[in-house]
C-alpha cells in the first residue's frame, strides 16, 4: 500500500485548486464547447440524435459524426459570436479543408442563433427549405458545434458532407 504524507496531501490539495481555477476561466465572447461545457455538448449530441431520427423517418441513411466538420463549425460558430452575427463567411474554406481533407464530394451548412434547445434549432431549420434540404441530403457525415456566447445566447453551426 502507498501511503503520502500531510506535505504531500496538501500539495496534491493547492494543485488541484490550481488546476480548478484555471478551468474555470472562460473567453470574453465564447464558451469552448470541447473542454467541458456539457449544456452545449449534449445539445450538439442531441441535434445529431434529432438529424438522424429524421432522416431515417423519411427513409435516409443516418450521419456519422467527422471530427474535422466539427472542428471546423466550432471555429465558425465562435467566429459568429465575435461578429454577434449569424453568417455563411468562409464557406468555402470550411468546404474545400473538407474536401482536400476527408475526401469530401459535396458539403453543406446549416447556421442559427438564439433558439433555446435542440427541439427549437430542429424545428427553425425544417420550416426553412434551405436549411430543410441540408438536413436531408445525400450526406454521410456531419458535424455540429453549439456554443453560447457571454449573454447566454446559443449559436449553431452543422457542417455536412459526403465521402
Amino acid at each position: 500500500m502507498k501511503t503520502y504524507n500531510l506535505t504531500s496531501f496538501k500539495y496534491l490539495v493547492f494543485s488541484l485548486s490550481l488546476m480548478f481555477s484555471v478551468l474555470a476561466c472562460s473567453k470574453d465572447d465564447a464558451t469552448d464547447n470541447e473542454t467541458g461545457n456539457i449544456e452545449t455538448l449534449t445539445t450538439a449530441n442531441e441535434i445529431l440524435l434529432l438529424v438522424n431520427e429524421h432522416r431515417k423517418s423519411i427513409g435516409k441513411n443516418t450521419l456519422a459524426k467527422n471530427a474535422l466538420a466539427t472542428s471546423l463549425a466550432k471555429q465558425h460558430t465562435e467566429y459568429m459570436i465575435v461578429q454577434n452575427d449569424i453568417s455563411h463567411d468562409n464557406f468555402d474554406e470550411r468546404s474545400d479543408a473538407l474536401m482536400k481533407e476527408e475526401n469530401a464530394k459535396k458539403t453543406g451548412e446549416n447556421v442559427a442563433n438564439g433558439q433555446k434547445n435542440a427541439a427549437s434549432v430542429m424545428a427553425a431549420w425544417l420550416n426553412s427549405t434551405g436549411h430543410k434540404k441540408n438536413i436531408e441530403g445525400d450526406f454521410t457525415h456531419i458535424g455540429i458545434a453549439v456554443i453560447k456566447n457571454n449573454k447566454g445566447v446559443a449559436y449553431y453551426t452543422q457542417l455536412f458532407l459526403k465521402k
